[in-house]
């Protein structure tokens, strides 16, 4: 089970080359300058920086597809059953496509992997923080428009120090109403306050990353009794600067606290990291094979809860 991993942030090195090539510039000419890119991360303005070059690769619905075919291989060749894609719609605007012509490629690409026996795939929404709260709503407009089935829930991404939570407070209202499951990145750059305006003013089933939230002792066990998962990412963490070294990475403080925690690639692509990888290092952390089977148990039933969830 995967519930944590971006689209846009899974594209292969190869597929990405492939990608740049069309321009008489290209930004990644080579797996070298991909790997070089990789290099660079560890802050949160390197990887935005490496993210936006990504998304501005991807000029056709057939790119899209490129890359959803890529990450489909992978989650094939790793067993994952069940996984939980996230899509920006604003993005696909934001470089000039249609989203309805993006969401007919990738379906074709889903539909196949799941006829030949792959696991499982379903899709949340991105709602692109630092874009605001009109942007966030233009998603669900768009959702309401031309429902794609395969949408399961809506997650709040982006840049967590942009905007506030209480600001999406009417866009989740509505997005539940719709019958999709509300997760939300917070946490991650940002302070245990944001896991907290997170809880408060928007109600996620799940927060993806939600590491601050050691700082709070208070926070924690207010996670634990409202049985929140957090979707935790260790690379991208590394990745992005949100811990400056694997040894302070919060993960174990959390499972020891008793919070529901799932682990997952959130970029792989941009990492070069694999499902597979998260585990083996969150272990050489120090987390043990029984927090390691929770982890994998606590994602089989967060995605059950997916599969039965009913707005309150």
């Amino acid at each position: 089970m995967e519930l944590h991993l971006h689209l846009e942030g899974a594209v292969r090195a190869a597929a990405l080359v492939r990608l740049s090539s069309r321009s008489p510039d290209p930004i990644f000419p080579d797996l070298a300058a991909v790997r070089a890119r990789r290099r660079e991360l560890g802050s949160k303005e390197a990887f935005f920086g490496f993210y936006r070059d990504v998304c501005r690769q991807l000029r056709s619905p057939a790119d899209y597809a490129l890359v959803a075919r890529g990450l489909v291989s992978r989650l094939a060749r790793e067993n994952v059953r069940w996984a939980e894609i996230t899509v920006s719609p604003a993005v696909v605007e934001k470089i000039g496509l249609d989203w309805f012509d993006v969401v007919d490629a990738l379906e074709r690409v889903f539909l196949e992997h799941e006829r030949k026996g792959g696991g499982r795939v379903r899709i949340l929404l991105d709602l692109v923080r630092h874009w605001g709260p009109a942007s966030a709503a233009r998603v669900l407009d768009l959702h309401a428009v031309r429902p794609w089935r395969r949408v399961v829930g809506f997650s709040l991404g982006g840049d967590e120090t942009a905007h506030a939570a209480r600001d999406f407070r009417e866009v989740y209202r509505r997005g539940r109403k719709a019958g999709l499951l509300p997760v939300v990145h917070a946490g991650e750059w940002a302070g245990p306050e944001s896991v907290a305006d997170a809880l408060r003013f928007l109600e996620p089933v799940r927060i993806a990353h939600g590491i601050r939230a050691v700082e709070d002792p208070a926070l924690l066990k207010a996670l634990v009794k409202k049985g929140v998962v957090c979707d935790v990412c260790p690379t991208s963490n590394l990745r992005t600067g949100a811990v400056s070294r694997g040894e302070a990475h919060p993960l174990r403080r959390m499972l020891l606290a008793g919070v529901r925690v799932t682990l997952s690639t959130d970029d792989p692509g941009l990492f070069g990291t694999t499902l597979a990888g998260e585990y083996r290092r969150a272990a050489s952390w120090g987390a043990t094979g029984a927090e390691l089977a929770r982890c994998a148990a606590t994602a089989r039933q967060a995605a059950a809860r997916t599969r039965s969830y009913r707005p309150r």
